[in-house]
């Protein structure tokens, strides 16, 4: 019996497997991450007024949305 690879497999071939998820739940994945970027990716990090801590923290949050688009763009794309 074959292995199964899906996207928990370690390595590149876990990162290159078909999506688990049944096309409605695809959907509603983006749909969720499109709400991630609109939440946090297209607001502002800063403003003045607000803390440099506020600042920096918003960056953060940033960072880790840019990583989840960034890791299911290289699942899609191989």
């Amino acid at each position: 019996m074959a292995d199964i690879i899906d996207m928990s497999h370690p390595g590149w071939e876990g990162v290159n497997a078909e999506s688990p998820l049944p096309p409605d739940e695809t959907q509603k994945f983006q749909t969720e991450l499109d709400w991630l970027c609109g939440a946090f990716l297209h607001q502002p990090t800063w403003a003045p007024g607000y803390t440099t801590d506020y600042g920096f923290y918003r960056e953060g949050q940033n960072t880790l949305i840019r990583e989840i688009l960034l890791r299911g763009e290289r699942a899609t794309n191989g």
